[in-house]
């Protein structure tokens, strides 16, 4: 939920080198959430003040509490018995994506929250274990509203490294450290390259298709905020959705597709849906035969999120993997309180990918269990089971329902519990003997998600599994 809550905040181009708190948020997230994986349940239990007070900061619009809480939490869970002074700091690049040509990319150290720390900080790089040169290799710690400025040299990266994860520790002159990973991408001929797509956007035909037009038209668009000053909510690798612009086009030039079952992995599409498209991660699994079709997970992220959401953060992408196991594809579109636009999305997709519709599988949290339970109710015929986590609502009618499987998950302390109960309350009351209610114990809002996910997946099996 907190990469959640941290997308809700405005997007917009930020001065360069400022640090985002979309991105920040969203990186102590996915730190807490895989220490939460790996820590026993009283271990849990203890910080739970610590992510509920994050909570309350972030409604009080307090982005320094929530990240200040975020770590201490983490710390705890991580048994981190020194204190988390040094993981305050936020380093920030100039610019995500880079020429190949640049010998080096100016970052800026400075503060997400503020604490007594005031020792000089000690920074050392490397990459894959070969040092970098980073000067000043020390700096005084910036206070509040204040900054570093650091030179990271690339010249001793490999000749033809394109998308690069620097790891910078920070240390003060006693035994306290902090580790950071810096990514950038670095592209040959970057503006020659960038301008030549544009210029062949311009230039394509009416009938060219439409997955592949709006979706190279969206590349473009991230790829030159990526060039520029702004920071994005996450590590995009640009490189390759430079490189993926260029063979769109060529397919297109060809008068072939470029989207299908040989697209593995994780991609960014955007697919036909009105005006302006709809923009979608997806995963599609290895060894996808065009005449075996597979199921389809349809994930609705949270308030104030985005398609980023299931692959980055509720449990640091924990679905792709459950997916990845199964041979199954997931798709996460965008979801905003007035819907998602799923049957184009699962339209769009089941005319590149051989899926089996009777087998369509939806999980939604928070707002995205809302979202999903008003989708289920118009056409339940669509899914085969549907998953809320944290979120819902009690039906005045639920009998439409009564035959569909659900999986209704809450957290002991979660504040979208009383919705998720009314929710199935009136399944059970209306008849249905398939609606499942779990509640996870020493858990709020922020986890329901990483807690629940493998036992909605071991629901969704069952149902494959039924005649």
């Amino acid at each position: 939920m907190f990469l959640e809550l941290a997308l809700s905040l405005p997007i917009a181009v930020l001065p360069q080198q400022t640090a985002n708190p979309r991105y920040e948020l969203g990186l102590r997230t996915r730190a807490l959430e895989r220490a939460w994986i790996a820590a026993a349940p009283e271990l849990r239990a203890s910080v739970l003040p610590q992510v509920e007070g994050a909570v309350q900061r972030f409604f009080a619009m307090d982005m320094a509490g929530v990240g200040a809480a975020l770590d201490e939490a983490r710390t705890k869970l991580e048994r981190t018995d020194k204190p988390w002074d040094l993981e305050r700091f936020t380093l920030t690049p100039a610019r995500k994506l880079l020429d190949a040509a640049d010998a080096s990319v100016k970052l800026s150290l400075g503060n997400l929250y503020t604490t007594e720390f005031a020792a000089p900080v000690v920074l050392t790089a490397s990459f894959e274990g070969k040092p970098l040169k980073l000067e000043p290799a020390r700096v005084e710690a910036p206070g509040r509203g204040e900054t570093r400025e650091l030179v990271l040299s690339l010249e001793s990266l490999p000749r033809g490294a394109a998308e690069v994860t620097v790891e910078i520790e920070l240390a003060n002159e006693g035994d306290l450290r902090s580790r950071r990973r810096v990514s950038l991408s670095r592209a040959v001929q970057r503006d020659e390259r960038l301008r030549a797509v544009k210029a062949a956007l311009i230039e394509l035909p009416d009938g060219a298709p439409a997955l592949e037009f709006l979706t190279a038209q969206s590349h473009l668009a991230l790829l030159e905020q990526l060039g520029s000053a702004s920071q994005q909510e996450t590590d995009y690798p640009a490189t390759r959705l430079l490189s993926e612009c260029e063979t769109i086009l060529g397919a297109l030039s060809d008068n072939e597709r470029w989207f299908g079952p040989n697209s593995t992995g994780s991609s960014w599409v955007t697919l036909p849906n009105g005006a302006n498209g709809a923009q979608v991660r997806v995963f599609v699994p290895e060894k996808l035969a065009k005449d075996q079709l597979v199921p389809l997970v349809v994930a609705l992220h949270g308030a104030g999120g985005s398609e980023n959401m299931f692959f980055d953060a509720y449990g640091d992408g924990r679905i792709v993997e459950l997916c990845r196991q199964r041979g199954w594809v997931l798709v996460a579109p965008r979801v905003s309180f007035l819907g998602a636009p799923v049957e184009a999305v699962v339209n769009a997709l089941a005319e590149r990918l051989p899926l089996d519709r009777s087998k369509v599988f939806l999980v939604g949290h928070s707002m995205g269990a809302g979202v999903g339970q008003q989708l289920l109710a118009k056409k339940p015929a669509d899914f085969r089971a549907f998953a809320a986590l944290g979120g819902g609502s009690g039906l005045k009618d639920a009998s439409a329902l009564v035959s569909k499987p659900i999986f209704v998950g809450a957290g002991e302390r979660d504040f979208g519990r009383r919705g998720a109960e009314a929710l199935h309350k009136s399944l059970v009351g209306a008849g249905s003997e398939s609606a499942t209610l779990r509640i996870y114990p020493n858990c709020e809002h922020l986890m329901v998600v990483v807690d629940a996910l493998p036992d909605v997946f071991t629901f969704f099996d069952a149902q494959l599994a039924a005649k």
